[in-house]
C-alpha cells in the first residue's frame, strides 16, 4: 500500500470513528410511554363499596404509576395486595393506617421519605422510573396551615430540580390555581356553600376574600419550575374556552354527593383541587393530560375525578 493510500485510509477512519460513536449514542436512547394516575378514592373506596369498579377502571387505563389519597384504614400490605390487581407489583404507603396516602408502580419504588411531621396528612417522596414522585394531600382546615405545607413542598421540589432530578408532584391539594380564576370565581353556588364556615375563620385563614378565591397556596408551589400540565394541555386544545368548557377542568365533586347529584347542580360546585405537576423536561414530553370525566363509572367510584397524564419519555 502506498503512503498516499495509507494516509487517506487513516484519515477516513479518523473522520468516521466519531460518527460511529455518535450513532451508537443515538441508538442507546430509548423512548417509552408512561401513564401517570392520581386519584383521591373517597374514604377508602367508600369503605370498599366502589373498590371493584375502581380496579376494573384502572385496568382499562393501565397506568404505570399511580398516586392515591384517602386510603382510609389501609396499610402498606393492603395496598400491595390491591396493586397486584392492576399489575403494579410495587406499592408503598405513607403510614401504617389512618387517613393514608399511597403510591404504586410497575417498576421498583425507592422510598426517599415519609413526611408527617408538620403536616395534617403528609406526603410520600419516592423514586420510580428514574423520577422523583411526591404524592401529597394538603390540609383543607386553614390557609396558614396549607401555606406551611406548600412552602415545605416548594423547598423540596426546588432542591430536587436544582439537583437536576425529574419531578412529579401530585395529589389532592385542596387549593386552587390562579389560572382557573376566571371560571372559578363565577362558581357562585360553591362560594355560597363555603362562605359561612370560611367567614368564621380569622382573616389570615380565609380562602375566600371579598367574594373571590385566594390562590396563594398553589402560587407558592408554582414558584418552582413545575408545570401545571393539565392546564397547559387544556389551553393548547381550546384557545378561548367558554365557561362551560372551562368546567371540564373541575376535579371535584362528582355527582355522588347529595348537593351535586345532577349535572345541573354539579355545574355550580365544580372546582379543580387535584393536580399532576411535572418538571420542565417531563412537561415537554407530555402527550396528554386531563381530568378524566368521560365514563359514567367515575361518578360512583369517588367524589373526586381522577387526573391522568401521559408522557413519551426519552431516556439514555
Amino acid at each position: 500500500m502506498s503512503s498516499q493510500v495509507l494516509f487517506i485510509t487513516t484519515l477516513l477512519s479518523a473522520i468516521s470513528f466519531p460518527c460511529a460513536v455518535i450513532n451508537a449514542q443515538d441508538s442507546s436512547e430509548t423512548e417509552y410511554n408512561l401513564t401517570v394516575l392520581n386519584y383521591n378514592v373517597f374514604n377508602g373506596f367508600q369503605g370498599g363499596k366502589s373498590y371493584h369498579e375502581c380496579v376494573k377502571w384502572v385496568n382499562r387505563l393501565a397506568p404505570d404509576i399511580a398516586g392515591w389519597q384517602e386510603l382510609v384504614g389501609w396499610n402498606e400490605k393492603r395496598l400491595q395486595n390491591a396493586a397486584n390487581e392492576w399489575s403494579h407489583p410495587y406499592a408503598v404507603t405513607l403510614k401504617g393506617g389512618g387517613y393514608n396516602i399511597g403510591l404504586s408502580s410497575r417498576k421498583e419504588i425507592t422510598v426517599i421519605s415519609r413526611q408527617t411531621s408538620g403536616f395534617w396528612h403528609g406526603y410520600l417522596h419516592c423514586r420510580t422510573y428514574g423520577i422523583d414522585i411526591i404524592v401529597c394531600h394538603l390540609w383543607p382546615g386553614s390557609r396558614t396551615g396549607q401555606l406551611k405545607e406548600a412552602s415545605h413542598l416548594q423547598t423540596l421540589v426546588q432542591t430536587l430540580i436544582d439537583e437536576k432530578r425529574e419531578v412529579i408532584l401530585m395529589g389532592d391539594f385542596n387549593a386552587h390555581a390562579q389560572t382557573d380564576a376566571d371560571w372559578l370565581n363565577k362558581q357562585k353556588p360553591l362560594i355560597q356553600r363555603r362562605l359561612p364556615s370560611d367567614s368564621k375563620r380569622s382573616p389570615a385563614n380565609r380562602f375566600i376574600i371579598d367574594g373571590q378565591w385566594n390562590f396563594d397556596v398553589m402560587n407558592t408551589i408554582l414558584q418552582t419550575p413545575l408545570i401545571d400540565i393539565v392546564h397547559t394541555q387544556f389551553e393548547q386544545s381550546i384557545k378561548s374556552p367558554s365557561n362551560d368548557q372551562s368546567l371540564q377542568l373541575g376535579s371535584f365533586p362528582t355527582t355522588i354527593l347529595g348537593h351535586s347529584n345532577t349535572p345541573k347542580l354539579q355545574s355550580g360546585f365544580l372546582e379543580r383541587i387535584d393536580f399532576i405537576l411535572s418538571s420542565p423536561k417531563l412537561s415537554r414530553q407530555i402527550t396528554e393530560a386531563a381530568v378524566q370525566r368521560n365514563e359514567p363509572v367515575l361518578e360512583i367510584i369517588s367524589d373526586h375525578y381522577p387526573v391522568v397524564a401521559k408522557f413519551k419519555v426519552t431516556s439514555p
